[in-house]
């Protein structure tokens, strides 16, 4: 991973982060025409936002627990 002299050397993991983050803002920018900064505190529930997404977050990892269980025990 190259840097520029005022870039700092980040883990993998952190860089993956920020890409994935960049990404998101990015999709979120093209589908709402906004950035989450510039939108109003009272447009949504963010907490109700959070909670779905949290749910959401909870259903993808199950499904990833149940891929990996198959592929180390197959039937």
């Amino acid at each position: 991973m190259k840097h520029s002299q005022n870039e700092i050397e980040r883990p993998e993991v952190t860089q993956r982060i920020i890409e994935l983050l960049d990404k998101q803002n990015e999709k979120g920018l093209k589908k709402y025409g906004t950035t989450i900064d510039q939108v109003s505190d009272q447009s949504y529930d963010w907490k109700l936002m959070a909670l779905e997404e949290a749910a959401d977050l909870i259903q993808y990892l199950q499904k990833e627990v149940i891929r990996l269980e198959r592929l180390l025990n197959p039937v």
